[in-house]
């Protein structure tokens, strides 16, 4: 027999909408159902999904926060089935959301592994690799493995999960089966005791942003690695430093129809009530940046200082 149910739990995780709690009795009464994904604070519940399941099996889900609405439907017809018909089907998407997560915590794992060897066997970086001087950047907190720039991605307790590598072209690749969600490269976030380092803690999407964040300003850094990632590790820091200022250091994708950097920086910044900082053209380079984007490594380190700054004093001015 089919398993409609877990094709639409794995379509709807393939949206980007991952149920924490298991759902799939829930599903089988055909109602309408929220639920709690991942990225969402704790008591709520933006996620919603209702499957019918006699017939051709068909359904919709949804994240309200994230503003996911799609369809699903199945392509195996189903008879009108039995109450016992529908518990075979119930147990039997319980296990198969089961193997899958057992299947992708084995992938993971298998990346980390992957990563410190990696690490293990990478070098310090050389100062003149192509995309260093491409972003005007020196090397920190990172290493270096053929031609390949290694950027560690851990999680909120500084544990290794996977790395990024960055090749002089720019091209950037994630371990194959590496974990993503919630994971972060970052830099002089605190002292080797635990202790937060000095000022605010600046969180933004990549390593080179933040690498000319903490060139211009001194402050403890941390990248999200992308712009869906920014969130979840934005409550991550607001878990590890509860009393600390975080500032949401924007991408402006000003090309793009939906400003995704723009969005989710805000979304970001009010999740964790933390400030927020957005680069801007320097004097008379407007046109420059007509049909790009705009991160605060397109701008000059004294400008990111300023703007940094402004973003404290500002958000001062409001407590």
């Amino acid at each position: 027999m089919a398993d409609p149910i877990s094709d639409f739990i794995e379509a709807m995780e393939a949206s980007g909408i991952s149920p924490i709690e298991p759902i799939a009795d829930k599903l089988a009464s055909g109602n309408i159902i929220r639920f709690r994904a991942k990225g969402d604070k704790p008591g709520r519940q933006n996620g919603w999904a209702r499957i019918y399941l006699d017939g051709m099996p068909a359904g919709a889900f949804g994240h309200f926060r994230l503003g996911i609405h799609e369809t699903w439907k199945s392509g195996t017809a189903l008879c009108a089935i039995s109450s016992a018909e529908r518990r075979a089907i119930i147990i039997r998407a319980r296990k198969n959301v089961a193997i899958r997560k057992a299947e992708s915590l084995a992938k993971q794992q298998a990346a980390a592994s992957v990563a410190r060897e990696h690490w293990n066997d990478a070098h310090a970086p050389d100062p003149t690799h192509a995309y260093l001087k491409s972003k005007g950047i020196s090397p920190f907190g990172i290493r270096q493995r053929g031609d390949a720039l290694l950027v560690p991605m851990v999680d909120r307790f500084f544990r290794l999960w996977s790395m990024q590598s960055i090749f002089p072209d720019g091209r950037k690749r994630f371990l194959s089966g590496g974990r993503t969600d919630g994971l972060f490269w970052p830099h002089g976030a605190h002292f080797a005791d635990g202790r937060p380092s000095p000022g605010p803690l600046i969180i933004g999407e990549g390593f080179a942003t933040m690498a000319a964040i903490h060139i211009a300003t001194g402050y403890g850094v941390i990248a999200a690695m992308s712009a869906f990632n920014l969130e979840a590790v934005a409550f991550a820091m607001r878990a590890q430093f509860p009393d600390r200022t975080l500032i949401i250091a924007a991408d402006d994708d000003r090309h793009l129809k939906n400003n995704i950097g723009l969005t989710v920086a805000i979304k970001a910044a009010a999740a964790v009530n933390g400030l927020m900082a957005t680069p801007l053209p320097p004097a008379g380079a407007e046109p420059c940046f007509t049909g790009r984007g705009l991160d605060f490594a397109d701008i000059p380190r004294a400008q990111i200082a300023a703007l940094i700054g402004s973003a404290v004093v500002t958000g001062a001015s409001h407590e």
